[in-house]
């Protein structure tokens, strides 16, 4: 499976349901306040997208961090407000691929046992997968009725997905 941003390539295919977003540098004091708002306004923008195009509801935010190397105290706290803000709207928060040192890090702050400890996949394909999966399923309400660690290991339905969006700074 291949992701790209869909502003870079645009024959990419969106996920629908799903929002990926990249971030592609250490998270700390300097730009944990950045990365927030962003990762905010993406949420928005993506919410009255998929209303105004009448597609399915956002219902996952996978945040892949596999270029993230280091994570601050700040950063730990900025993760607690975007999950405050994706559980206020209904949305699951999803990682994908986070580094030994930031998960060192994450887990010494209890961040992942307290937020999203089910949620953590090696790549994100896994969790395009796992989400995938979740969104076929029966249950109305994946993300507060299910738990989604027996998937963890889903290598994916053979299908080319690209990032929806990419945060940089």
């Amino acid at each position: 499976m291949v992701y790209r941003n869909v502003e870079q390539y645009p024959n990419a295919s969106n996920v629908p349901g799903i929002l990926i977003l990249e971030i592609d540098a250490p998270i700390y004091f300097t730009n944990n306040n950045y990365l927030r708002e962003r990762i905010t306004r993406w949420i928005n923008d993506e919410e009255d997208g998929t209303k105004s195009a009448g597609e399915s509801s956002l219902q996952y935010v996978i945040l892949d961090m596999t270029a993230v190397g280091n994570i601050d105290t700040s950063g730990i706290s900025m993760f607690e407000v975007v999950k405050k803000l994706v559980d206020r709207r209904g949305l699951q928060l999803v990682l994908a691929n986070p580094g030994s040192e930031v998960m060192k890090k994450m887990n010494k702050s209890e961040l992942i046992e307290n937020t999203c400890q089910e949620w953590i996949y090696l790549t994100v394909a896994e969790a395009v997968a796992a989400c995938n999966l979740m969104l076929h399923s029966t249950k109305p309400n994946p993300g507060k009725d299910q738990e989604p660690a027996a998937w963890n290991n889903v290598d994916g339905f053979g299908c080319e997905f690209m990032y929806q969006k990419a945060i940089s700074k």
